[in-house]
């Protein structure tokens, strides 16, 4: 990134020092058809009176009005000078300053009558070698010709938009695949731990720390994926042995030992299910596919109310997600559990917020603090605040199961306060579009 950057400064300024000495030179081109070449004719007019007779003077001078017609030539009187401090001097005439000249010539004074306006053309009083003294004006003199303006505007404007474009140049060529690397270093982890290799492109350092994090992603990917392996190959050796206690139990007459046994061996069949589920991360061999969101509410309640708790449920519109239809089934189960466990009814409402869908699971129990939320969406936290697991209590994971679910399908969950009191877990998708005919 270094070496870019010299690189464009480099370039940046070579082209300024090119565009300057083009503009210079330009310019110089007009000084030189205009102040330059007036103070050539002056000078030579000068000097063609200087070598001229006194007695011949007034014909040259009339020669010189007819072939020269921007040039004024005129003989004063010496008490001119000393009414010259009310002029605008200047010390410069051309490439001559005020002094002795060649051939015993002497440039006296050059001025700008006041009277005349700021841009009135000068003039200049020359001494010649026999005293005499003589004002010479350019009728075409004062202010610069337009070309100089122009090319000011000219050079000014095309330096600014060059700087510009660079500058535009450099933020998406360097700083383009430093917004990327952070965009996808801070969006892994959050839906999925799948990997997802970014572009690998820009300066080195950039590129080299993309090749980082793509395999940073792949490692973390093969980590969990062997950890699940792992854990799935415990659970199910576990799985084995604890249906052989189970059909000792069984064999055993009924008492109270007998009882309590086969609940513990229940609780621990229900924890490995529920950590092995949690431990998938939302992940699961079913495909993708697009539901609609109003019939699978719908049916949803329907199985609830065969069982009698009644779920309502309310829709707008014509609603449809991208999603696994069994794993977004049991996300909504837990929540619907959870809200039966404490509240007397629960309520679902779907709609359509910008260009996402949302779903509301909506009860009036005792609610959850804010303060707590947080800590409920982690694994293996409970809302009674204690380790045992007594009956009727869960293990932990309804939530976390949940949000690890909703997050796989690109969405997000969200604990809010119900109107009324109560809690809302609020569900977000990106909203499918609607079928093409």
């Amino acid at each position: 990134m270094l070496h870019q950057i010299l690189m464009l400064l480099v370039c940046a300024s070579l082209l300024m020092v090119l565009v300057g000495a083009v503009a210079s030179y330009f310019v110089k081109q007009a000084f030189d058809r205009t102040g330059w070449m007036e103070s050539h004719f002056i000078s030579m007019a000068i000097s063609k009176l200087n070598e001229t007779p006194v007695s011949e003077r007034a014909e040259t001078l009339a020669d010189l009005r007819r072939d020269v017609p921007d040039l004024s030539l005129e003989p004063v009187e010496e008490e001119m000078l000393t009414t010259l401090g009310a002029t605008v001097e200047s010390k410069r005439f051309g490439p001559f300053v005020t002094g002795n000249l060649l051939f015993g010539i002497r440039l006296e004074h050059v001025s700008v009558p006041r009277a005349q306006g700021e841009d009135a053309p000068p003039i200049h009083y020359f001494r010649l070698r026999d005293g005499t003294l003589v004002s010479a004006t350019w009728a075409n003199g004062g202010p610069p010709p337009s070309v100089f303006r122009l090319l000011l505007y000219l050079f000014v404007g095309f330096l600014a938009v060059t700087v510009w474009g660079l500058m535009v140049w450099a933020a998406r060529g360097l700083v383009g695949p430093l917004t990327d690397l952070a965009t996808s270093a801070g969006s892994f982890g959050k839906t999925s731990t799948s990997p997802v290799p970014i572009r690998e492109h820009g300066p080195r350092e950039v590129r080299t720390a993309a090749q980082a994090f793509n395999r940073m992603q792949q490692r973390i990917s093969d980590i969990l994926e062997k950890r699940t392996r792992m854990l799935a190959a415990i659970s199910h050796d576990l799985r084995t042995p604890l249906t052989r206690l189970r059909l000792r139990l069984d064999l055993l007459e009924e008492s109270e030992i007998r009882d309590r046994s086969l609940e513990d061996l229940e609780i621990m069949e229900q924890q490995i299910t529920s950590a092995l589920t949690f431990l998938r991360d939302g992940a699961s061999s079913e495909p993708v596919q697009r539901i609609d969101v109003p019939s699978f509410l719908q049916s949803l309640s329907d199985k609830y109310a065969d069982t009698g708790r009644p779920v309502k449920v309310r829709y707008q519109g014509n609603l449809a997600v991208m999603a696994r239809g069994g794993e977004l089934e049991r996300a909504l189960s837990d929540l619907i559990d959870n809200s039966i466990k404490y509240a007397s009814d629960v309520e679902i409402v779907a709609c359509e917020a910008g260009d996402r869908i949302r779903i509301d699971v909506i009860d009036h129990g005792q609610g959850i603090p804010e303060q707590e939320r947080a800590r409920l969406l982690e694994p293996f936290e409970r809302g009674d605040g204690a380790r045992q697991i007594r009956d009727g209590t869960g293990f932990g994971l309804g939530l976390s199961i949940s949000q690890a679910i909703v997050e796989t399908a690109s969405g997000t969950l969200e604990l809010r306060d119900t109107d009324g009191g109560g809690l809302t877990v609020r569900l977000e998708f990106p909203a499918c579009p609607p079928k093409s005919d």
